[in-house]
């Protein structure tokens, strides 16, 4: 097994099934939907896969996203959501693609709200227009969504090289960037990613100590 594509699975196993996926998890399990309460963590969810998808989108797609650019995050999260998500999650959001994303990842990341829409956990499908003529998007069924691409992603990228190849270079150059990031009190641009360590011989230099997630 070359470098490369051991790093890869070590990725995989640490970062999307490790921390991505374990965290999902434990947000759908561990807070079950109780109707009429507070605490259900529709906004959480959702707001979680959006931030996955649109690091993974970064990582996947075929034309490089450039994040200097006005859109790269809808073209980051669609992207993604063309290329792994369930034909049925796709065909559903379909009708509203060009707003999906400003709708719901940009109104819950910028103003709590998602802009005249709503997050449910209670939904059959995963995108639906309610009475009132407001788009719902539900936080469950988009984390299935997320999950099953999940499946999808790792079967593509045993028979695609190229997608290996780029998943591997990108992140090591996200990590690379990240190195050179120095923070003062006037620095506007910020950091893209919290990242797991690449393997060092992937780099030109030798990386800090990996971060590790802590429990509050």
């Amino acid at each position: 097994m070359n470098n490369k594509r051991q790093w890869l699975n070590e990725f995989i196993t640490e970062v999307i099934d490790g921390w991505m996926l374990t965290d999902l998890r434990r947000l759908l399990n561990d807070i079950p939907h109780r109707p009429n309460a507070a605490g259900n963590c529709n906004f959480p969810i959702a707001l979680y896969v959006f931030a996955c998808i649109e690091f993974l989108g970064q990582l996947t797609s075929v034309t490089p996203i450039n994040t200097n650019q006005g859109g790269y995050t809808t073209n980051s999260i669609i992207g993604f959501i063309n290329d792994f998500f369930p034909d049925d999650f796709k065909q559903k959001i379909q009708p509203y693609q060009n707003n999906f994303v400003n709708i719901f990842r940009n109104g819950l990341a910028h103003n709590y709200f998602a802009k005249n829409a709503g997050i449910s956990r209670t939904e059959i499908e995963p995108l639906q227009v309610n009475e009132q003529g407001m788009l719902v998007l539900d936080a469950d069924r988009f984390a299935e969504a997320f999950i099953a691409s999940i499946i999808k992603l790792k079967e593509v990228i045993r028979i695609d090289s190229n997608l290996a190849d780029r998943i591997v270079d990108r992140y090591g150059n996200l990590y690379q960037d990240h190195l050179r990031f120095q923070f003062t009190p006037t620095t506007t641009r910020i950091s893209t990613a919290s990242l797991a360590h690449p393997d060092t011989r992937l780099t030109t230099t030798t990386p800090p100590p990996p971060p590790k997630e802590t429990s509050s």
